[in-house]
């Protein structure tokens, strides 16, 4: 593993190449140019008390290799210690952002009855059209780390506006695999992480990086998406339009919840009352009456705030930094607290009408993309070793899956048409069919070893009677960071 080439893919040119002083492989001293800091810990234990080293060269990163557990993989303008043996650092704010480097994710399996693998995240990312570049086992669970082709700079010019869109991409993504695998939505976006080892990383490629402006497009495209926007010169007095905040349903579940308490992690007692007096905020109730309705939610809590610690968040929520209450940490508070499987629909009130089909088990007969969808959830259900392929009969298939023996073979022309899935049929003894979707064949070349990998598509090929280049052009989009290229032939079709 070359942990050299996996710290430069994460912190860019965050950091010098060499110590400025004592370098052991820059004989002769230079005045480089003054680039940031990182912060480093030994343990655990020693992130939780910030006993750490400043660091601003990978020299001196490397120099390292091994002794340090956490990290900061995003790099921050500059670093110091605040105290005189220089043991405890400081400096690790949001407001000293030099520049973002990457997303990362926490998925926690201690905190979630779910089992995983590096496979199941792997997978989520294909479907997503984002790879990881990098993955790492820690104690709980695993670690993605998604790098940016080039750093995002943080300037003061533009109001720490990159943080703020940075921050919403990052919540975007974090949702989008908390929908199938158990992920941290309440760490910090842009702190403390676990710092690559010969131990822990599981997955790398310094292929898969992609910019900014393509994470952008990607998040503005999601739902409800906190991205600034423009302000005109007319002052709008808030929630004067559209649905109240303190008119859905949630905000009536929490307030008459009165066993919240202060110790439960980042999302108790202090949480609920500064989200309560976001959407008073948000809804355009006065700080006043704000302090009036919280002041006697807090008074019927087993465990109250002092007057003073709840006049200081209701100021903070009044503040003007803040628009309103964020829906994901209004939905975490609410399973923490009211019922732990508890929805959204139960919680917001959503505008618009929805028309609703009618039910399939209702219906006589499936339409073909419903028969589309079986067959797609049936392979990717099956258990994938070294062969991510399917050979059975297309009788047993359609009968576990039960598509109409009519309807069959116009599924799989189909689906083979809009290049889901490879399958051929053989006559013979050792026949019958030949299946894989297009995601487990893409799946199992990324995670082959790069020296085998040409074998590999050259044996699928074989396999499923193609050539190499349709199936080379398969995993294309992969290596080349799912940019679909005009002249292909096999991509003109959306793969799903």
């Amino acid at each position: 593993m070359n942990l050299d080439l996996c710290y430069k893919t994460i912190l860019k040119d965050g950091l010098r190449d060499h110590k400025y002083k004592n370098s052991h492989l820059q004989p002769v001293r230079s005045d480089p140019e003054m680039r940031g800091a990182i912060f480093a810990y030994r343990s655990k234990k020693h992130m939780i008390q910030a006993r750490g080293l400043v660091l601003t060269s990978v020299e001196g990163l490397s120099e390292n290799n091994g002794d340090f557990t956490h990290w900061t993989p995003n790099v921050y303008r500059f670093g110091s210690y605040s105290d005189e043996k220089r043991q405890i650092t400081c400096g690790h704010s949001e407001e000293n952002l030099r520049q973002i480097n990457t997303f990362y994710i926490d998925f926690d399996i201690a905190s979630s009855a779910e089992e995983m693998t590096v496979g199941d995240i792997l997978t989520a990312s294909l479907d997503l059209g984002f790879m990881p570049t990098l993955i790492l086992k820690s104690d709980h669970g695993y670690q993605a780390y998604f790098a940016l082709k080039e750093a995002a700079y943080v300037t003061r010019t533009s109001k720490f506006q990159v943080v703020k869109v940075a921050k919403a991409i990052s919540q975007n993504l974090r949702n989008y695999f908390a929908e199938t695998l158990p992920v941290d939505l309440t760490c910090n976006h842009f702190g403390i992480a676990r710092i690559p080892s010969e131990e822990n990383v599981e997955f790398f490629d310094a292929d898969y990086m992609y910019s900014f402006q393509e994470w952008l497009e990607w998040s503005m495209k999601q739902s409800e998406l906190p991205f600034p926007k423009k302000k005109s010169n007319l002052s709008v007095i808030s929630g004067t339009k559209g649905i109240k905040q303190i008119d859905e349903p949630w905000y009536q579940l929490l307030l008459q919840q009165g066993e919240i308490k202060g110790h439960k992690d980042l999302m108790g007692r202090n949480n609920a009352l500064f989200t309560l007096a976001l959407a008073n905020f948000s809804s355009g109730i006065s700080q006043v009456d704000c302090e009036d309705v919280l002041g006697k939610f807090n008074g019927r809590l087993l465990e109250p705030l002092s007057n003073s610690e709840l006049e200081k968040i209701i100021r903070s929520a009044y503040s003007g930094k803040y628009e309103a209450a964020n829906r994901d940490y209004i939905l975490i508070l609410c399973r923490s607290w009211i019922r732990d499987d508890i929805r959204k629909s139960e919680l917001f009130i959503t505008q618009g009408w929805y028309k609703f089909k009618k039910k399939r088990s209702l219906r006589k007969n499936s339409h073909l993309h419903e028969w589309e969808a079986d067959v797609m959830a049936y392979l990717n259900q099956l258990e994938v070793s070294q062969d991510p392929f399917l050979q059975t009969t297309k009788k047993k298939m359609r009968e576990e899956i039960g598509v109409p023996e009519r309807s069959f073979d116009k599924v799989l022309n189909s689906l083979k048409e809009k290049h889901k899935i490879l399958f051929t049929v053989k006559a013979g003894r050792n026949g019958g069919l030949r299946i894989a979707s297009v995601k487990s064949i893409a799946l199992a070349f990324i995670q082959a070893k790069k020296e085998a990998q040409s074998a590999y598509l050259q044996a699928i090929a074989a396999y499923f009677e193609e050539t190499v280049e349709v199936v080379t052009a398969i995993v294309r989009r992969v290596k080349g960071g799912f940019t679909y290229e005009e002249s292909s032939l096999l991509f003109e079709v959306d793969t799903g």
